[in-house]
């Protein structure tokens, strides 16, 4: 019987996330609800304590680097002599783990490698939320994936591996409530005007340049159109040197107060954001292994017209829970099957039914059982 779990994370954001950080509101909306007494271990960024409690079953502890360890240890002579791997440990001893106990590392290969390394009889899952060619991981892993495409993904690398489905979620609770009224008055969108919502990160595997492109196009054959996006589109992307970002907000400036582009928005506050649209759009031009911005719109009734690349189309019916976009993707096929969405008569019983199979299958109460039961099945 299980009695105690370690869930821990590459060293990005600190938890609760105040960005958009997939893996990490996993983390910490799942440990909130387990069963198991659990320690949530993860970096401190600046602003956060070392230490807090979220309830009488979990905490979080957060690692810090002080500048001079980081400049002389990490940076001058890399012989890092605490490293973040060692330093989860010492934390998991503290909450006093047995061979009963489970450490669960979300997303870094390279974290699991040197927590196998420096701890090799404990029980150590791996939580793969993106698809990475897979390295230095055991030929029988046990691994936790949020959909089929990326299980399959990763059983193609490792055929014996033991990789079980566990989806992400959203809180129902938020979904059923949002103040549209006061945030159409705020943006200045009229009663009259449909609203295309694009949220996500401003790159170019997102899609949301071709999305600006195929608005444009929409505009010129539909009146009474807005485009809203949600995304941190000052933030300059190392590959390119911004130059994405530049192009992006270039078309915004062009739309004029046709597109309304709103910055970075904090998990807590999206619920509310999505009420805006008419139809969420997701044109993402790579395999995207789950979602979160589908199954979140969805869970706000909206209707999504999404990329059938990758795990969206496992839970995005064509026309029956949304819409799927047409390949090749290009800003004309992007903007008439935007046209084609909009004036589809059967538009808000799809939206209806994606928000009753969100309900019934993407809470996080139902994901937590899913993953207790996993880990019973595995360690008993």
């Amino acid at each position: 019987m299980i009695d105690k779990i370690i869930f821990t994370v590459t060293p990005i954001f600190s938890i609760p996330p105040r960005g958009a950080a997939a893996v990490e509101t996993w983390m910490y909306q799942v440990a909130q609800r387990t069963t198991i007494p659990n320690r949530i271990v993860c970096i401190k960024n600046e602003g956060y304590s070392d230490y807090s409690v979220v309830n009488t079953n979990c905490s979080i502890h957060r690692i810090g680097f002080s500048r001079i360890y980081k400049r002389i240890f990490q940076k001058w002579t890399r012989l890092d002599p605490l490293p973040y791997s060692q330093r989860i440990l010492n934390i998991a001893r503290d909450f006093q783990i047995t061979d009963n106990s489970v450490i669960v590392v979300h997303n870094s290969m390279k974290l699991y490698r040197q927590i196998r390394q420096r701890a090799p009889k404990a029980k150590v899952v791996i939580h793969m939320h993106n698809a990475f060619e897979p390295k230095g991981l055991d030929p029988d892993v046990k691994m936790i994936v949020p959909s089929l495409f990326l299980k399959n993904y990763y059983q193609s690398f490792l055929p014996q591996a033991d990789i079980v489905i566990v989806p992400n979620g959203i809180d129902l609770d938020c979904y059923q409530s949002a103040d549209k009224p006061k945030l159409t008055s705020d943006l200045n969108i009229k009663a009259d005007e449909k609203v295309i919502f694009y949220a996500g990160r401003i790159v170019p595997d997102k899609g949301v340049l071709l999305l600006l492109q195929a608005f444009e196009k929409v505009i010129a054959a539909q009146k009474n159109v807005k485009l809203v996006v949600v995304g941190d589109h000052m933030e300059a992307s190392k590959s390119d040197k911004g130059a994405y970002q530049r192009d992006v907000r270039e078309i915004a400036e062009r739309l004029n107060d046709r597109c309304v582009m709103l910055g970075s928005i904090s998990p807590e506050a999206m619920h509310h954001y999505y009420s805006l649209g008419d139809l969420v759009v997701i044109p993402s031009q790579f395999k995207e292994p789950f979602c979160m911005v589908a199954i979140e719109a969805m869970g706000a009734g909206k209707p999504v017209l999404v990329s059938t690349r990758g795990g969206m189309v496992e839970f995005v019916k064509d026309r029956h829970t949304g819409y799927h976009l047409s390949e090749p993707m290009t800003a004309e096929s992007i903007a008439q099957d935007i046209m084609a969405v909009l004036q589809n008569s059967e538009l808000s019983d799809i939206a209806k039914r994606g928000q009753n199979y969100v309900y019934d299958h993407y809470s996080w109460n139902s994901v937590t059982e899913s993953f207790e039961k996993v880990l019973h099945d595995w360690f008993g």
